[in-house]
């Protein structure tokens, strides 16, 4: 179902919208961190270049904020930023043990999460781009982590 509504906005939102281009506000859509498929802002607050990326997946789900303190809109390398983030993924897990002569099998939820600050860097190709980056942070992962986002941005 989730597949079908991101397909239909990206087949409805695309055709209205151009190319990332510069100095503009920018949505997109991404695959990567922090919660697999991410909706994607980029944007000039006052000056300040910002992004926030994330989604929620049912069983995935984290949302990343960032602080762009290097751009060049006229080259392919587009901007090195600070990242904040958290991502978690809920996974189905079971227990088993004997309890008075009785076998029990427990389902729960095990919950994986990881909460981060780190740096990337944006390649941009057009409206394609690819944001590489490193993490270091708290919670079930080691640290620190490479994260990524292969994706698309429209400028509105």
């Amino acid at each position: 179902m989730m597949k079908k509504v991101v397909y239909g906005v990206m087949f409805v939102v695309a055709p209205m919208l151009s190319y990332a281009g510069e100095n503009r506000t920018e949505v997109g859509a991404s695959l990567g961190t922090p919660s697999g498929i991410n909706f994607v802002l980029k944007k000039d607050i006052s000056g300040f270049p910002v992004q926030v990326s994330g989604f929620y997946l049912g069983e995935i789900y984290g949302i990343e904020a960032g602080y762009s303190f290097y751009r060049n809109e006229s080259s392919h390398f587009r901007s090195v930023q600070i990242v904040v983030g958290t991502s978690v993924i809920e996974e189905d897990a079971y227990r088993a043990y004997v309890s008075s002569d009785t076998f029990v099998l427990q389902e729960y939820k095990d919950e994986k999460e990881w909460n981060y600050l780190g740096v990337s860097t944006t390649f941009q190709f057009g409206g394609f781009y690819i944001e590489p980056g490193l993490s270091a942070g708290s919670g079930d992962y080691s640290s620190p982590q490479l994260s990524l986002q292969l994706g698309w941005l429209w400028s509105l």
